[in-house]
């Protein structure tokens, strides 16, 4: 990735995160909203691979921990961190994927991202239970429609960055 690229991608990062802080809340259905920090971790890592995409989950998750007033700091590093890194290996260890499986590995990443949180912050079986049944099957729901037509918006649009 060139220096472009690595500008261009923090530029995408800090619109991520504008829109999550500010949007991403007039976005709520129901208390659901969309996770788009998420979805640029899963496209990064989609593009640019294991490395990059084990970069901006670490510099994601930690920004999420400062910014975000939660008791365990360094939870959404971690669990970002391995979305991160797993999403780019399966684009490394695969055929480039086209849009259904993009929007396939976005709902499993963000399964696997909230499971590894509760897994780190240690909430009891009943709380994850009723977390996952209340707050991530929703998310997850809106999060990949809103990444599916994100990918879709930019899948023609592929460059070597």
């Amino acid at each position: 990735m060139s220096n472009y690229g690595w500008l261009k991608t923090l530029l995408m990062f800090v619109i991520a995160f504008a829109v999550q802080s500010t949007i991403g809340d007039w976005l709520k259905i129901l208390g659901v909203g969309p996770d788009f920090i998420l979805i640029f971790i899963v496209s990064v890592a989609l593009r640019f691979g294991a490395g990059t995409g084990c970069f901006w989950g670490f510099l994601a998750g930690f920004s999420l921990d400062v910014y975000a007033p939660v008791e365990w700091l360094g939870a959404n590093t971690i669990a970002m961190t391995i979305v991160g890194f797993a999403v780019g290996q399966l684009e490394e260890h695969f055929l480039t994927l086209n849009l259904p499986p993009k929007v396939g590995v976005l709902g499993l990443a963000f399964y696997v991202n909230d499971m590894f949180y509760f897994l780190i912050t240690g909430l009891e079986k009943d709380v994850v239970t009723t977390l996952f049944l209340t707050k991530t099957v929703p998310e997850s729901i809106y999060t990949v429609v809103i990444g599916g037509i994100l990918f879709y918006l930019t899948s023609g649009k592929k460059s070597d960055v």
